[in-house]
């Protein structure tokens, strides 16, 4: 910022007093007044009415769950519910404008009430716009996270705007670093900037993701990891671009953190090294969203790549564990999703001696033949495979392509063997062992004989 625009200290305050002094007026006040108090009498009034139109319209009131059938009654009752309190609020303020002009009293907070207004409502529809083209949930989270602060934003900057100049204030200086002077507008736009700038890059993100959903659906896991690059990328280029914007010289920033280097270095060692290798992961493509590992001798599915940690899902009892980065650079990961995702697998089972192998064979083929979830390219294999104590030994080995799915599948093939072997009257034979029992008393006796 040039600094021969920074203004003096005193400024601040004397706008304060300024402020405080227009508040004072009656006429001020009377205004405030009727557009606060009509505005709330303008919101109770239109939830009452969103009551008895939701006990008079249960089945398209409720918006929030898509119908096909009601979706354009489901799309107006929306608009019932978003524009009624705006509306109700402009009409009731445009008469209260009429009454105060009748009278020839001052008008002009209600005349830029209505401005206001006329923006809001137009926000409204498009929040209802939204609602109606993308997902609830992921228009929901944005909403309260990115368009409600931004226009809450707006409306304060232009309310304080009513009582003094908000950008010439703004340059109150507040402290000197390394020669730069630090206004409010430079503190505002690194922490509004910074907050609006993240969270719209990951909006832009979304909004992406569901453009391009078909070629998402093709591979879901180099989009997630297309995407998650793509936000911080944009983050990092947001955090330059603010500080470049609001004049923080490189210098400050070097002499700032090069004396917090040595502190930073033990204190966030481990952090540093995590985030290193999330970047590494995310741009050498090894772990993707989606991927089933075996981690600590857990089946696991990573569910979010993140820089300094991975979130996985425990299979076994669909716990979470977040997993510090540097942990699959430091310890052996098998990972069943890789280059390929088919997994092998296998079932043994015993047949009697009396049985013919080669049937046992084709019996346990036919088995995994029928079974839609073995895949049938690569092939299925069976095998005799020893002489046991009690019985023959085979193994069905077999390809599926969801290694989550293995216990099920597995589980199925036993069930099957089992009809089958019973069908074609093939014993499971249980072990057997011979018994011989001595009769020491009666060698004894031969013995003296």
């Amino acid at each position: 910022m040039n600094k021969q625009t920074v203004l003096n200290g005193a400024y601040f305050w004397d706008e304060l007093l300024r402020i405080s002094i227009i508040l004072q007026r009656p006429a001020v006040q009377i205004q405030i007044l009727a557009i606060v108090g009509f505005i709330f009498l303008s919101w109770l009034f239109s939830q009452w009415i969103w009551i008895k139109f939701r006990r008079r319209f249960p089945e398209i009131s409720q918006f929030e769950k898509k119908n096909i059938r009601f979706i354009w009654q489901q799309y107006g009752s929306a608009l019932l519910y978003y524009l009624l309190t705006p509306t109700l609020s402009l009409i009731i303020i445009s008469l209260v404008k009429l009454c105060f002009l009748h009278q020839d009293w001052f008008a002009g907070y209600l005349n830029d009430s209505i401005k206001l207004l006329w923006i809001y409502g137009f926000y409204r529809l498009f929040l209802v716009s939204l609602y109606l083209i993308f997902p609830i949930k992921s228009v929901e989270h944005y909403h309260y996270r990115f368009f409600a602060p931004l226009f809450s934003l707006f409306v304060l900057v232009k309310t304080i705007n009513l009582f003094t100049n908000l950008p010439k204030i703004s340059r109150t200086p507040l402290i000197n670093l390394f020669g730069e002077i630090i206004t409010l507008h430079d503190i505002f736009i690194m922490v509004a900037g910074l907050y609006f700038w993240i969270v719209g890059a990951s909006l832009f993100e979304k909004v992406l993701l569901y453009l391009f959903s078909s070629e998402v659906r093709k591979d879901p896991r180099i989009s997630q990891v297309v995407a998650l690059i793509l936000r911080y990328f944009l983050s990092g280029l947001g955090i330059v671009l603010i500080f470049g914007y609001v004049g923080i010289s490189p210098t400050a920033v070097a002499a700032i953190t090069g004396g917090l280097s040595v502190g930073i270095g033990f204190g966030l060692k481990e952090i540093i090294s995590n985030f290193v290798s999330g970047i590494w992961l995310l741009f050498e493509g090894a772990l993707k969203p989606d991927d089933v590992i075996s981690i600590d001798n857990e089946m696991s599915q990573v569910k979010q790549l993140g820089i300094r940690a991975t979130t996985v899902q425990i299979i076994s009892d669909n716990s979470e564990k977040i997993i510090p980065n540097q942990t699959f650079f430091t310890e052996n990961v098998t990972t069943f999703t890789g280059s390929n995702p088919l997994v092998y697998r296998s079932v043994t089972v015993g047949a009697s001696y009396q049985c013919n192998p080669q049937k046992v064979i084709d019996i346990l083929l036919q088995v995994a033949d029928e079974n839609s979830r073995v895949l049938k390219i690569p092939n299925p294999k069976a095998f005799a495979i020893g002489f046991g104590d009690s019985s023959v030994d085979f193994e069905l080995k077999f390809w599926i392509d969801d290694p989550l799915s293995g216990k099920t599948i597995t589980s199925q093939l036993v069930c099957d063997i089992w009809q089958k072997f019973a069908d074609h009257d093939i014993e499971i034979p249980y072990p057997q062992r011979d018994l011989h029992i001595r009769n020491d008393d009666a060698v004894k006796i031969q013995q003296i004989k």
